[in-house]
């Protein structure tokens, strides 16, 4: 899961100054990228659970979401620039298989599908939900 995230990191840093030609802090936006992926999974995995347990109460936690995702933009921003870290994951990625990258690709995509979808379902679950609880 690790090389995953790096890996995701490393596309999105190298997507910012491909295409918004920003060469200065592009591991900003590549932390961004990551923490929308990693809040997004935790969010879908909570939600989930609280659907599947207690679906009446779903929506308590979604006002803290984004506090939840800003605090944790915050921590993934201060651990990528101790130290210069983003360097560190780049060289690493760097220094791959190609093997390795084509099936990092390919997990990726997955993951970020899987996500996508996930989480329009999981929003389509939970509106029915209320429909029909009305």
């Amino acid at each position: 899961m690790k090389d995953l995230y790096r890996y995701i990191f490393t596309k999105a840093y190298f997507f910012c100054i491909n295409v918004f030609k920003e060469k200065e802090f592009p591991q900003y936006f590549a932390s961004g990228v990551l923490t929308l992926v990693m809040v997004t999974s935790i969010v879908i995995i909570l939600e989930l659970i609280q659907y599947l347990s207690f679906p009446v109460r779903v929506n308590i936690l979604g006002e803290y979401h984004g506090y939840f995702a800003v605090f944790s933009w915050g921590l993934i921003l201060l651990y990528v620039n101790n130290k210069k870290r983003y360097l560190k994951i780049l060289e690493y990625n760097s220094k791959i298989s190609k093997r390795k990258k084509k099936k990092l690709k390919v997990y990726s995509i997955i993951y970020l599908l899987f996500l996508f979808v996930a989480f329009f379902l999981l929003g389509a679950l939970i509106r029915e939900y209320n429909i029909q609880n009305r």
